[in-house]
């Protein structure tokens, strides 16, 4: 590596002496580029990675805004969000079929022959639905909303100091090494508050733990290279948690999205029952996987390593 390239290596790196404005600026240039590195495979359908891949780092940014959009200008965030959030809707139509199709799949593995008919013929029908929902995020990926979007969205990660809030008093903490663990802190506490909920099996309260758990994924990996070697310990037991429960969650859509199918004879329903079943056996396995894990992670040595990570933060 070479003298310059460490030297803009070395502006792209995030500090603890950033301004959390400057810092999200860093992150967000990261994620843009991820972002659409992914456009031409999500227009193409060649690997369904793409559409997941540009998802989630649309995704760590709607993530980050949440994390520190107080350091930004209310209108620069609101119409970030506006904008993200669009794409997100069409991403996220297609991945949920991306999903169930590739699990259907899957589920095909065990049937019997005279099964795969229907199977198919299934399958068949939720492919035509997501070619159409493509044909919907491409037009958008061509409209003059989605390139004027883009524009204004490159210059605010491009340029120091742009979006950002102007700090009256500069005794307010603003630099990462003193507004970081506060924030990180109120990350993990939300986690942890649903202590006084679980245990629990309603879909919707581990669908809104999940949230919880993303949220405080993405906030330790963005900052991870500024803390503590424990943080990478601690984002594996996030990562596996979110893992989990984001399972129990597809299959939550999975199941409704089978149960709004209609028009199916009968041996397409007989096969999409054996279909549901196998997946509601499956969440017994999954919610008592996340119960055991639930309690390794909400003690007092996954408290250990997150105050160790914040201890560099000085």
């Amino acid at each position: 590596m070479t003298a310059d390239d460490r030297k803009q290596k070395n502006k792209r790196a995030i500090h603890p002496t950033d301004p959390m404005a400057e810092a999200g600026r860093k992150i967000l240039a990261r994620q843009i580029r991820r972002m659409l590195s992914h456009e031409a495979g999500s227009r193409s359908g060649a690997d369904i990675e793409s559409v997941h891949q540009m998802r989630v780092a649309i995704r760590r940014m709607r993530s980050l805004f949440k994390l520190i959009g107080v350091y930004y200008r209310p209108k620069t965030v609101a119409e970030c969000e506006r904008g993200l959030r669009e794409i997100a809707r069409a991403l996220g139509a297609i991945r949920d079929l991306d999903v169930l199709i590739l699990d259907l799949q899957v589920f095909g593995e065990t049937l019997p022959p005279q099964s795969m008919d229907a199977l198919d013929s299934v399958i068949a029908r939720l492919d035509d639905r997501r070619t159409v929902r493509r044909a919907r995020l491409n037009k958008l990926f061509d409209s003059k909303r989605y390139a004027r979007f883009l524009r204004r969205f490159r210059r605010l990660s491009k340029k120091s100091g742009r979006g950002a809030r102007q700090m009256k008093r500069r005794e307010r903490p603003h630099q990462l090494r003193h507004a970081l663990p506060l924030l990180l802190h109120e990350r993990l506490a939300r986690v942890k508050a649903y202590d006084t909920v679980l245990p629990a099996m309603e879909d919707q309260t581990l669908h809104a733990l999940r949230v919880e758990y993303k949220q405080l994924r993405y906030a330790l990996e963005f900052f991870q290279p500024i803390l503590g070697v424990s943080a990478g310990r601690l984002l594996g037991q996030v990562k596996a948690m979110q893992e989990i429960l984001g399972r129990i969650n597809d299959i939550a859509v999975f199941i409704d999205t089978v149960n709004d199918l209609e028009g199916l004879t009968a041996e397409q329903e007989a096969m999409l029952v054996s279909y549901s079943r196998a997946r509601d056996a499956e969440l017994v396995g999954l919610r008592e996987q996340f119960y055991q894990a639930w309690s390794r992670f909400n003690n007092r040595a996954t408290q250990r390593l997150f105050s160790d990570s914040l201890l560099v933060l000085r």
